[in-house]
């Protein structure tokens, strides 16, 4: 790769037209947004065009051909809306744990969604109390001890920045959801949402259920 490029901050648009931000770069490739900040900072992959905004702040573009040299260098997926329900249920199989968030996640989301796969937060910020709330008044084990649910006394808003940050972030990196800050809502991201069949989605709570019981099976008492 060849270095990047410094330009003008006041005619940096012109050179950044066809390319690809940050950002962008992120949503098209099947890897968590730390990633490939830290695969930039650590100059494995180098943007083709940086903008000085500020002292602190600069804009980061790629080409196209960077992106996919990126990606065939470091075998990541490309996302496309070809793809992206394919994508989606290969990460549900495979889901990583550190927390029971994600399939609960998912859970509230077919849960409450409506004819366009949208959900309002409150919904969902509901559902995680129902879900955590049940399991305490039965004598099962909530959460770890540093999860806010766990510890009780949350709030809704407590909870929706919990969400927020993870699961959600999780699946919006991978461009399977998406949130409207002023709309309060969750989006399962249209490409996705359309294609899924009522056999896809009985399979996706499934794996769900069994992702739960093997995970709260770690602690010893389901």
């Amino acid at each position: 790769m060849t270095d990047y490029e410094a330009v003008d901050v006041f005619n940096w648009q012109e050179e950044a037209a066809g390319m690809i931000s940050q950002m962008e770069f992120i949503r098209r490739v099947d890897v968590q947004s730390e990633t490939v900040e830290r695969y930039i900072r650590e100059r494995k992959i180098i943007p083709d065009l940086i903008v000085p905004m500020s002292e602190h702040k600069q804009l980061k573009y790629f080409t196209e051909e960077t992106l996919e040299a990126a990606a065939k260098a470091n075998g990541w997926k490309l996302i496309n809306d070809s793809n992206r329900k394919e994508l989606f249920m290969e990460m549900v199989g495979q889901m990583d744990m550190s927390y029971s968030y994600k399939p609960v996640l998912l859970k509230a989301i077919f849960a409450h969604a409506d004819n366009k796969g949208r959900v309002k937060l409150d919904d969902i910020s509901a559902y995680f109390r129902r879900f955590y709330e049940e399991r305490r008044s039965s004598g099962l084990v909530v959460e770890k001890p540093n999860s806010i649910f766990a510890k009780g006394g949350y709030t809704d808003k407590d909870a929706q920045r919990n969400i927020l940050s993870n699961p959600f972030k999780r699946f919006e990196d991978m461009q399977m959801l998406r949130h409207t800050k002023t709309l309060g809502i969750i989006e399962v991201e249209p490409t996705v949402w359309k294609n899924l069949t009522d056999d896809e989605i009985r399979h996706i709570l499934d794996i769900c259920d069994e992702k739960l019981e093997r995970y709260y099976g770690r602690f010893g008492k389901v």
